[in-house]
């Protein structure tokens, strides 16, 4: 049960740790592509602490709060593929398409597998 809680618990502040991130990177314009701040970074910047902030409290009770995980995942695979998309379409160099998307699959890998391990403490694995 320790091994499964420490999965589910890491999963939690991996996810948290990558939204704090974006919180911050998309409010710097040079990094989105543009020369000044536009409106939507502000959103996303916003929506992205505050997604941190839900992780961090799940943390408080992980086995009760684990549900927390299954929107995240999907919250961090259509992160993915907006990044797939925008190297694909030339809104992002190549290179860092693909390092957003390897970043993506490992913090996507650790929830998954929190997940999964945490369901095992459930069925008495």
């Amino acid at each position: 049960m320790k091994s499964e809680l420490r999965w589910l618990r890491a999963s939690y502040w991996v996810a948290a740790a990558a939204d704090f991130a974006i919180a911050v990177l998309v409010l710097i314009p040079e990094r989105m592509g543009v020369a000044d701040y536009v409106y939507p970074m502000g959103l996303m910047a916003a929506a992205a602490f505050s997604w941190g902030v839900l992780l961090v409290a799940a943390d408080r009770k992980p086995l009760e709060r684990r549900w927390v995980l299954l929107p995240t995942m999907l919250v961090v695979a259509l992160l993915g593929g907006v990044a797939v998309h925008a190297g694909s379409v030339g809104l992002l160099p190549a290179s860092r398409a693909v390092t957003t998307s390897v970043v993506t699959a490992t913090v996507l890998l650790v929830l998954i597998l929190g997940y999964r391990r945490s369901r095992a403490v459930d069925r008495g694995d």
